[in-house]
């Protein structure tokens, strides 16, 4: 049975990783108008306080677009809460303000300091990852019984949980949906050559878990720079090593197909993590893989 995506964007692909617009700079009106001009009907908000906070003035502009808003995002330090009632004031009121309009998901993920190639964590023993893990818990079930909103988990890069032993650590604890994100989960468990199976394997194995999909690629020549001089991840992403989705080493055609067969029905953000690329550049990139999926038949 053939999946069902309904495709967005984010402001990640416009070089925005923070409210202020850095690093690229784009302010939230170029952003808009460059994605729905390039053909998105549909975002994830983002950096919370980089789009408007007042809902009436959000959906104004997005109306005059023709846009809407598919998830909400918390970006958050694990690391530097103890229990749930510190973490659940950090993003009540994004939850507050994507249930005003009626948006299922908040997209949730680590900015926790676990230092430039993720050594603190050695350290970490089971104690720690048990609060870490309880609160990820907890805050499901307050975001689906408070706020009718679904929380999913963005494995991240250079975060607390990012290999797959974390993840499926993370899984069989709480029970969490995932936001899957097919780049940061190939450049962290996976190679450096054309068709890596990582993406495929995990899906394969806990697609009852994915409920929602980041759509990245992995340059496989910048990848392994970066393993054989032992570069930060940081410096990755100055190099640009997340690529166009038909360039890496994720054959994205024979994606297609997994989604089919695990009959995937849900939200695709195409998100490709460009920290320095002016809006004309970012424009042409979303455009141009809006493009390649639809060629493949992946959305209509």
């Amino acid at each position: 049975m053939a999946a069902k995506i309904t495709i967005a964007t984010a402001p990640c692909s416009w070089g925005v990783w923070y409210a202020d617009g850095r690093p690229s700079g784009t302010s939230w009106r170029v952003f808009l108008d460059g994605a729905a001009n390039a053909g998105y009907k549909a975002l994830e908000l983002g950096p919370d306080g980089y789009l408007p906070k007042d809902n009436r003035e959000l959906m104004a502009e997005l109306s005059s677009r023709n846009m809407s808003v598919c998830a909400g995002t918390a970006c958050v330090k694990l690391d530097q809460y103890r229990n749930f009632s510190e973490l659940e004031a950090q993003v009540k009121g994004i939850c507050s303000r994507i249930a005003d309009l009626n948006v299922r998901y908040l997209v949730v993920m680590d900015e926790s300091d676990v230092g430039d190639y993720s050594e603190k964590k050695a350290s970490l023993d089971k104690d720690a990852w048990q609060i870490y893990f309880t609160m990820l818990k907890e805050l499901r079930l307050w975001t689906r019984e408070r706020w009718n909103v679904e929380t999913v988990y963005h494995p991240h890069i250079k975060s607390l949980i990012e290999t797959e032993k974390e993840i499926v650590n993370m899984l069989d604890f709480c029970d969490i949906k995932l936001c899957f994100d097919t780049g940061h989960h190939a450049y962290v468990n996976g190679g450096c050559e054309n068709s890596d199976s990582s993406v495929f394997d995990f899906m394969r194995k806990y697609s009852s878990h994915i409920a929602y999909i980041h759509f990245k690629n992995v340059d496989g020549a910048i990848r392994k720079k970066v393993r054989d001089e032992n570069l930060s991840s940081d410096t990755a992403f100055d190099l640009d090593v997340m690529c166009d989705l038909d360039k890496g080493i994720i054959d994205f055609t024979r994606l297609k197909q997994l989604f089919d067969e695990i009959n995937y029905t849900g939200i695709g953000v195409i998100e490709m993590d460009m920290p320095h690329a002016p809006a004309d550049e970012a424009f042409e990139t979303a455009k141009r893989n809006l493009v390649f999926l639809r060629s493949i038949g992946m959305i209509s």
